[in-house]
């Protein structure tokens, strides 16, 4: 139930707590109404329309509903966060490039403390942020989206300059980061696609279709486009 409606169309609202979730339950089976709001987390619903067009076939739209705990729409517009969650896939490739690019094939924790598995961790993170930043400063000055900066062109270069110690002078350091955001940008990877999965595999109680063998696979390349839901009080 909308508490307010803000000018981009989302609205606060209140997630209950399980515990009001049953109290409000109980007063609902013996027909009663409980007074006041709620008691919960306030939060940002931000209702919104996804249009798919594939390159085949009829364009068809679904409904979402992004709850949010980010609630000024200043900061956050409706717009802006429905764009960042439909791209929500992309951590995936972020914990494989922690995981797997970063460390290298085969490598393990070699620390056998828990307090030295922490700090090992702890300076994995830390030079994953310090690439992940560099990735951040070559987009922003060639004008392009980060994704289609290569984490493992980022790494390899970054190893390269440790060997060569430039991090020892500054000016050598300056321009190590400089011809780094050269080839950083000569090596752009290709634009992301749009993707869409199809939901056909469910438990048993779902209410999608079960994609047989010989049933051809739904494009997956297609165009989409946003359309956040206003709301009225």
């Amino acid at each position: 139930m909308p508490l307010r409606v803000l000018p981009d169309g989302s609205y606060l609202s209140i997630m209950r707590t399980p515990a009001e979730n049953v109290r409000h339950g109980q007063a609902r089976a013996a027909g009663r109404t409980l007074p006041g709001p709620p008691q919960g987390h306030l939060v940002r619903i931000v209702e919104y329309t996804v249009t798919i067009r594939p390159r085949a076939g009829l364009p068809r739209t679904e409904a979402f509903r992004l709850v949010t705990s980010l609630l000024d729409h200043r900061l956050a517009p409706a717009h802006q966060l429905a764009t960042a969650y439909h791209q929500r896939w992309e951590i995936e490739n972020g914990f494989a490039e922690l995981k797997n690019r970063l460390r290298g094939a085969g490598f393990i924790l070699r620390s056998k403390a828990p307090e030295l598995i922490c700090q090992e961790i702890y300076a994995l993170l830390t030079v994953y942020q310090a690439l992940c930043a560099l990735q951040m400063h070559a987009a922003e000055h060639g004008g392009i989206d980060p994704d289609r900066i290569s984490f493992t062109v980022t790494v390899q270069l970054a190893r390269l300059t440790v060997a060569a110690q430039a991090a020892a002078d500054v000016t050598a350091l300056d321009t190590a980061r400089r011809e780094a955001v050269t080839e950083l940008l000569a090596a752009l990877l290709p634009a992301r696609r749009n993707r869409q999965c199809q939901r056909v595999k469910k438990p048993s109680k779902n209410t999608f279709e079960i994609r047989k063998r010989d049933q051809p696979r739904t494009p997956s390349n297609v165009h989409y486009t946003l359309r956040v839901t206003k709301h009225h009080i």
